[in-house]
């Protein structure tokens, strides 16, 4: 007997619920190392980044009708939320949080069109808006496994402006995170790891994210001889930005030369405005940059593709 069934006949489990969930497990092990490093503050903080970025969105798709009348959600709202708390540093207050998470989701996905639409990675435009308007309470670096169930930074933003020194660093200490740095982001070990988890699952293009580390590598040993390039990749947050931004599927281009030259560009970028401005703006900045030419980049890389293809020529007889 055979039975008969309906089209289509090609089925695929990647549809855009399913790429979102696969990185949110990339991310559990980032969440993870910030509650353990600082404690109950991390803890508050990815939650209260999460659960806001997904309201904030709800109450946008509900308000523009673009809500499918609450049958689908692709929990594009929950990535947002944690890769924009594991950019923070630990101790940053809630308010400027928010007001982050508010730009990201309103002013970077929602006024575009909402998940898929957005030009911009949310998590990227809003920790780059706090980085500019509150750069003073951007600077609550401290160290890990101190203070582990205070939470007073949530509320008060830091007296101070702490610069983390790494030059003495181990490279075990580099390498697992065990440093005042990012919230998240700063364990090179574990955006490897998610690297690794996304690509067995298919849901990560390796031409931005390579051509970016490999770029920046050579640029900061070139252009910063006398400094440590091995211990400012580990330490700065590079490969976590590379991994969870500009892996991002939505605002990087997709072909391969049109990848690999965002990834150059962001890295050039970043390279030249790491003396001048803070460690968060030189690895924002160029990631909201790139997005900005990202269609533009795509556009050129197909049209390029189309003339070096030989053209066929047939014969009339």
């Amino acid at each position: 007997m055979i039975r008969k069934t309906l089209a289509p006949f090609i089925h695929t489990e990647k549809n855009a619920p399913y790429i979102y969930l696969t990185i949110i497990a990339a991310l559990v092990p980032a969440c993870c190392y910030s509650i353990f490093y600082y404690g109950v503050r991390a803890a508050i903080m990815l939650l209260v980044c999460t659960l806001s970025f997904m309201t904030c969105d709800i109450i946008c798709s509900k308000v523009s009708r673009r809500d499918g009348n609450g049958e689908y959600y692709d929990l594009s709202s929950i990535v947002s939320g944690l890769v924009f708390a594991l950019l923070l540093p630990p101790d940053t207050p809630v308010y400027i949080a928010l007001a982050g998470v508010l730009f990201g989701s309103v002013v970077t996905k929602q006024i575009f069109g909402g998940a898929g639409s957005n030009i911009i990675n949310p998590a990227a435009g809003g920790r780059l808006f706090i980085e500019m308007v509150f750069p003073s309470g951007m600077r609550g670096f401290a160290e890990p496994r101190e203070n582990w169930f205070g939470i007073d930074s949530l509320i008060n933003a830091p007296s101070g402006e702490f610069v983390p020194e790494y030059s003495d660093l181990s490279l075990i200490e580099l390498v697992s995170g065990n440093f005042a740095g990012l919230l998240g982001a700063s364990c090179a070990a574990l955006a490897v790891l998610g690297a690794i988890f996304l690509l067995m699952r298919g849901n990560l293009r390796l031409y931005a994210p390579l051509s970016y580390i490999a770029s920046l590598a050579v640029l900061y040993y070139v252009m910063h001889p006398g400094s440590d390039m091995l211990t400012f990749m580990l330490s700065s947050g590079v490969f976590f930005v590379a991994v969870f931004m500009l892996g991002d599927m939505t605002t990087i281009p997709s072909r391969f030369a049109a990848g690999a030259f965002a990834g150059l560009v962001c890295a050039v970028l970043t390279v030249v405005l790491l003396p001048h401005v803070s460690l968060g703006m030189a690895l924002i900045a160029p990631v909201v940059t790139v997005n900005l030419m990202s269609f533009v980049m795509d556009f050129f890389s197909k049209t390029f593709s189309r003339r070096s293809k030989p053209s066929r020529e047939v014969d009339v007889l």
